[in-house]
């Protein structure tokens, strides 16, 4: 009879050999992970700092520039302002502020506006002269014609019949709004000037206001104003022309 060499605790001690040797190899392998994942996050985040540097640098070389561009724009501007108010202030110094001058600059502006040669207006402006031989001032009156008007034609001869004069506004209304005969004088009339050649003018606008003409050899100058209910006061006078 022989004995056998197997022993149990040999066969304990080697499984729990191979349980440490497992759990040993899962930890090394976990811990490998762990190792390769802070070096891959690190070399990320290391990248990603790069990158954002790269940015803010880039960034701050554009606001630089945005700042140094809106500097010039700003200097820019305040000398175009200083250029203008010197503009402006040698304009008020050449130009009239007011009275009979201003108003004669004011026409030429309007007429060259209109399409007039500035050669001929110069000429008519050489040609002008102080007026000779004027009439003593006279003044008549007459009708202005409404949509509501129904009496006779209403005009005014001046010269002996060398300018007739007429005109037509706006009717009146009374408190209750209702239409009455005579003009509004608040309201543009139409005033018309015929010459005994046949030559029309025609001139709108709010009372008060001025006209001239020729006609027969002389100049007419016509100041109209309010007259009474239904009126226009003709004020006029004529000199030698030219």
């Amino acid at each position: 009879m022989s004995l056998s060499s197997y022993n149990p605790r040999n066969r304990y001690r080697e499984r729990s050999v191979k349980r440490f040797n497992r759990t040993l190899m899962f930890l090394v392998l976990m811990g490998g992970c762990a190792v390769a994942g802070f070096m891959i996050g690190r070399q990320n985040s290391t990248v990603q700092i790069a990158t954002l540097k790269k940015d803010m640098e880039v960034r701050d070389t554009q606001l630089k520039n945005i700042q140094n561009e809106l500097t010039s724009v700003r200097a820019d501007a305040q000398t175009a302002t200083s250029r203008l108010e010197l503009l402006r202030a040698q304009y008020e110094k050449d130009l009239p502020q007011g009275g009979p001058t201003r108003e004669i600059f004011e026409m030429v502006r309007q007429q060259i506006e209109e399409g007039m040669a500035p050669e001929r207006l110069a000429f008519v402006i050489r040609s002008a002269r102080p007026p000779r031989n004027c009439s003593d001032p006279a003044s008549k009156r007459f009708v202005v014609r409404t949509p509501a008007y129904n009496g006779p034609s209403s005009t005014v001869a001046v010269g002996e019949g060398a300018i007739v004069v007429t005109g037509s506004g706006e009717s009146a209304r009374g408190r209750a709004g209702q239409v009455e005969a005579w003009y509004d004088p608040n309201q543009k009339i139409s005033v018309t000037f015929k010459t005994a050649d046949g030559e029309v003018e025609q001139k709108t606008g709010t009372l008060p206001f001025q006209h001239s003409l020729i006609a027969s050899g002389r100049e007419y100058r016509f100041t109209l104003s309010e007259g009474e209910k239904s009126f226009v006061k003709v004020t006029f006078d004529s000199c030698d022309y030219p």
